[in-house]
């Protein structure tokens, strides 16, 4: 179901589509801590959301919903693809196709891997068929940047 579809069907709160809007502008850290700080004040539930493909409904809220499919998509290959930074907007899929030339793939590989964004496939801990629990992606981040 496509986000559109999903929001007439919830009753959510605000739904926050953080896209890059003109060439010039872009979604900084403050203003997601102010999203938070927003959240946090006023006791509304907030939900992020990337690919949608997930089967368990992370992305269902009654709260406020925010969309970083459209934007947070950066990726930085480091150490001869030895190790890849990534924001939870890109997908798998893009990923291991930017890894490929270093003969270099992501760890997970769900299914989905190709619409599944980054976001959704480190906070679901995912796997696949052929990663089992040794490449999930529990095991196989480095690091990670929260934002409480």
């Amino acid at each position: 179901m496509t986000l559109p579809k999903l929001l007439y069907r919830e009753a959510v709160i605000a739904a926050i589509f953080l896209h890059d809007v003109s060439e010039d502008y872009h979604v900084s850290l403050s203003e997601i801590i102010a999203l938070f700080q927003f959240s946090h004040t006023h006791n509304i539930p907030i939900v992020f959301r990337t690919g949608g493909t997930s089967l368990s409904g992370q992305s269902i809220t009654d709260g406020i919903l925010v969309d970083l499919s459209q934007f947070w998509d950066g990726m930085k290959i480091e150490e001869e693809g030895e190790l890849v930074r990534v924001q939870p907007g890109i997908t798998g899929g893009m990923v291991n196709s930017y890894l490929k030339k270093y003969k270099r793939k992501i760890g997970p590989d769900p299914a989905s891997i190709n619409s599944a964004m980054m976001g959704g496939i480190v906070s679901n801990n995912s796997s696949g068929m052929c990663c089992g629990v040794k490449l999930n992606s529990y095991h196989t981040v480095k690091h990670i940047k929260f934002i409480l």
